[in-house]
């Protein structure tokens, strides 16, 4: 088969255990399995929000695959937030990983970024802010994975009222497109400028 999807069934036995296991109110991250199709008993964004599908084709030979989300704050990643949306997967050229990210930015102080996955798995991560705040989103140009092995999705992150971090960003958009495409260049131009933000990527590599 040429074209598949990959199953996250440990996915999201590990998250929802460490959701069990965490009783703050302001948790960070949530998960949950429901029967396909079934979203009766799930949240759901609001309808306004965008849906951004993702269909990563791998163009390497045998590699690993993880997804990750790092809440970050000044350039430095909490280390106390779990990080890992799919732990590492063997996957093979010329398969393909698909997965839906729906940020919902309806809630000015909260934002909730939906991610679904073909198994049932739904993930929530989440970025707090405040009434001097504004959550925003910005997506990113594809990269080549021949090049990184680290590849940018997302950016979620708190901007003040006098939209400080949207300007800094326009310096680098493309299309609307973050054009950074490495970890390092994001971090030193990018993320060590943002009170918190939320960051999306994926890896790819030989073990």
């Amino acid at each position: 088969m040429n074209k598949i999807a990959i199953i996250y069934t440990l996915l999201g036995l590990s998250l929802l255990f460490s959701h069990l296991l965490s009783q703050d109110a302001n948790i960070n991250f949530r998960t949950k399995s429901v029967p396909h199709g079934d979203i009766s008993s799930i949240p759901t964004p609001s309808d306004k929000s965008e849906k951004i599908k993702h269909t990563i084709k791998i163009e390497k030979d045998s590699v690993f695959y993880s997804l990750m989300a790092h809440i970050i704050e000044k350039g430095i990643i909490d280390e106390n937030i779990p990080g890992t949306l799919v732990s590492k997967t063997k996957v093979f050229k010329k398969n393909e990983v698909k997965f839906e990210m729906t940020p919902d930015i309806s809630n000015p102080i909260k934002m909730t970024l939906f991610t679904y996955f073909p198994n049932g798995v739904i993930s929530y991560r989440y970025l707090y802010g405040d009434e001097n705040k504004q959550i925003k989103y910005k997506k990113f140009e594809s990269a080549d994975q021949s090049k990184y092995n680290q590849i940018p999705l997302l950016l979620c992150y708190l901007d003040d009222k006098q939209n400080n971090i949207e300007q800094l960003l326009a310096t680098y958009l493309n299309d609307n497109l973050i054009t950074i495409t490495t970890y390092d260049e994001i971090r030193e131009k990018i993320l060590k400028h943002i009170e918190r933000c939320l960051f999306i990527y994926y890896t790819l590599t030989d073990n």
